[in-house]
């Protein structure tokens, strides 16, 4: 009888694991956007439209920057990723944009866009 209640505690405890690993509808893209650009020149990359509950975050920030921010448009619609390098920096730098989509109000955004922006800045 013990063993039979430990069987049954084990199997209930199985199926309570597989059913929290269940794999979500949710996915992830990813994308690189080259990009050149003079020494203390601005650069402005549009990530598109958004929903109230979807957005943009910079999940690496840029090492040589004098602007390196994502925000909405004025009107709240679009975001964009805007980015100046340091004064008179040449060289590399990377930003990762992560931004999330998909949401209809009453459960989370389930795609997923991580967008890695690679600068190349010259004189």
């Amino acid at each position: 009888m013990r063993s039979l209640t430990l069987y049954s505690a084990a199997i209930l405890f199985l199926l309570t694991l597989i059913c929290s690993c269940k794999k979500q509808n949710d996915s992830t893209d990813q994308q690189t956007v080259n990009v050149t650009i003079h020494s203390n020149e601005s650069y402005k990359y549009d990530l598109g439209v958004f929903g109230d509950e979807e957005g943009a975050a910079i999940t690496r920030q840029a090492m040589h920057y004098q602007i390196s921010s994502a925000q909405r448009s004025l009107d709240f619609s679009k975001v964009f990723y805007e980015y100046k390098p340091s004064l008179n920096y040449t060289g590399t730098d990377v930003v990762e944009l992560k931004s999330a989509r998909g949401s209809d109000g009453a459960s989370a955004n389930n795609k997923i866009i991580v967008t890695t922006i690679k600068f190349t800045i010259s004189n």
